[in-house]
């Protein structure tokens, strides 16, 4: 084994997500040869705001890192490049030395929205946006600036207007992985995957390395704080000598630019010819698939992007609501720290989750959970929805409200399917399950049987990020052909929609759908102040 160590060739793969850093070592085959992972603190601001730590970022990193060379016993030689893939419409303003101004803006953050809504109004107005205005921006970019202010975009006109001072000493915005690309390299640069969501880059051509003047100009962001733009299979170099030693890499290891975890995801589920879509059941949620078309559907919130693979489109559908549900709904009514006393919250958490949810059938006896926690985005974008239980009788227990929350999930991902299946021009076979929500078998078979595809899970769903940002960085070294990924990646089990229960799951639907349509104006009456 520890011959074989010495003569593979090895990637260290960083992926920055909302809940903390995965750290994983990853071959030329696409195994992981030791990962590890590591907890961040999210902040929630009472005005809106969703803030990370920058240097608990670094800190939870390094601690990964160092603890995968070590516990994997590959030696530093053998790992000749760092690749960084992360969530995106996150921002840092950082200074001439790289230093950060300010704590992260999460995509959560929805503060920036007052000034998104200033640029896109005007007449005449469609769902908000100046039809003329709206129209360009999906031209050029693909998608107008949110109105719920969770783009990049929005962030950095909050900082603009809102801490001027910030604005002022801000040398360049990051998003994480340039960021943490930058801490590796000293280098301040980007892509036109990684800058997406700021708005800034005229997206009908791939592999642009030029701000658009209309867009500055509309956007109102100096061109000078924004970083310079390498093709999207770039090299930005080596790691400094201070990072090789702080994390025990070679000062020979060479850093490739970083892409976004959508991009990611969809190499580490084996999904590289076009419209093989992976289910990402991660914290937000999302689907992605390689297409070879620029295309928007402004009504259902989803479009194309330009993919970390040079020369391709991906598609892209963001629930913004999965994972992070589901914790919320253990942490906050199931083990919530208060003086009902359920106690600690255990380790096994999700695993609990899935053994209580196998023990109610299909259906969960008439409740319909709504999970829209953080509004609704893909394939309808309203940020005034929210979540809740419909239906509840004196004998719903627990158990039925745990069901319902994995059915209720499944449901957004099956509203999903239609408006995703018409923009891209042809109806799935099957889909790709990966992320951690795909370690749960009853959740899984739930998405087979709710969705009515078949789901091929990922042997290895909680590392897909880790293995996509390796095997990409082996590519864009010459090791590894595009061609010949989807065959490196293991999957474990085929969960086959069960005839019974997608008739259940049927009727459920229909009336999911009805009192998501019906529900509407509560919410909106209830939130919109």
């Amino acid at each position: 084994m520890l011959e074989d160590q010495q003569s593979s060739k090895y990637v260290l793969a960083i992926d920055m997500g909302t809940g903390g850093p995965k750290v994983g070592l990853v071959d030329q085959e696409g195994q992981v040869a030791s990962s590890a992972s590591a907890p961040v603190q999210l902040f929630f601001l009472p005005d809106g705001g969703a803030e990370h730590d920058p240097a608990e970022w670094w800190s939870t990193i390094t601690t990964c890192v160092k603890k995968v060379i070590r516990e994997s016993g590959v030696p530093p030689a053998a790992i000749i490049a760092v690749a960084v893939t992360s969530m995106w419409s996150v921002i840092l303003p950082v200074d001439e030395n790289g230093e950060p101004l300010m704590n992260v803006i999460s995509w959560m953050d929805k503060r920036g929205a007052p000034y998104n809504r200033e640029i896109v109004k005007g007449f005449p107005n469609i769902q908000g946006y100046k039809l003329s205005t709206m129209l360009k921006y999906i031209d050029i970019v693909g998608f107008p600036p949110t109105l719920t202010g969770s783009d990049a975009l929005a962030h950095m006109l909050f900082v603009k207007h809102e801490r001027p001072e910030i604005y002022r000493r801000t040398y360049k915005f990051f998003e994480p992985m340039d960021y943490i690309n930058m801490r590796l390299t000293g280098k301040f640069a980007a892509t036109q995957n990684t800058v997406l969501p700021m708005m800034m880059v005229d997206n009908r051509r791939l592999d642009v390395q030029e701000y658009d003047p209309w867009l500055l100009k509309m956007g109102g962001i100096d061109r000078e704080k924004l970083p310079d733009l390498l093709p999207i299979d770039g090299i930005l170099g080596t790691i400094t000598p201070s990072v090789a030693s702080e994390l025990g890499l070679s000062p020979n290891t060479v850093v490739v630019c970083g892409v976004n975890d959508n991009s990611s995801s969809a190499v580490g589920a084996g999904s590289i010819a076009d419209s093989e879509p992976a289910a990402v059941m991660g914290t937000s949620g999302y689907l992605a698939s390689h297409v070879s078309f620029k295309k928007t559907d402004i009504n259902s919130s989803m479009g194309t992007m330009p993919s970390g693979i040079k020369g391709r489109y991906l598609f892209w559908g963001e629930m913004a609501n999965n994972g992070k549900v589901l914790e919320s709904y253990l942490k906050n009514l199931i083990y919530a720290q208060d003086s009902f006393d359920t106690g600690k919250i255990p380790d096994d958490m999700y695993e609990r989750a899935s053994q209580v949810a196998a023990q109610v059938p299909p259906g969960s006896e008439g409740v319909i959970f709504l999970p829209w926690f953080n509004g609704t985005f893909s394939p309808g974008e309203d940020r005034y929805m929210r979540g809740g239980f419909l239906n509840l009788s004196h004998k719903t227990s627990r158990a039925h409200l745990t069901r319902a929350v994995f059915e209720g999930l499944a449901m957004n991902w099956r509203w999903l399917r239609g408006p995703s299946e018409k923009l891209i021009g042809r109806p799935f076979q099957y889909w790709r399950l990966t992320g951690g929500g795909a370690l749960s078998d009853v959740w899984s078979q739930i998405m087979a049987d709710v969705v009515g595809l078949p789901m091929h899970r990922q042997a290895d769903p909680r590392n897909s990020n880790v293995i996509g940002m390796g095997l990409l960085a082996f590519n864009r070294l010459g090791l590894v052909k595009l061609e010949d990924i989807p065959n490196m990646i293991k999957f474990d089990r085929v969960f086959e929609p069960d005839p019974k229960n997608c008739a259940i799951y049927d009727r459920m639907y229909a009336q999911f759908m009805a009192s998501k349509d019906k529900i509407r104006p509560v919410f909106h009456a209830l939130n919109k102040s």
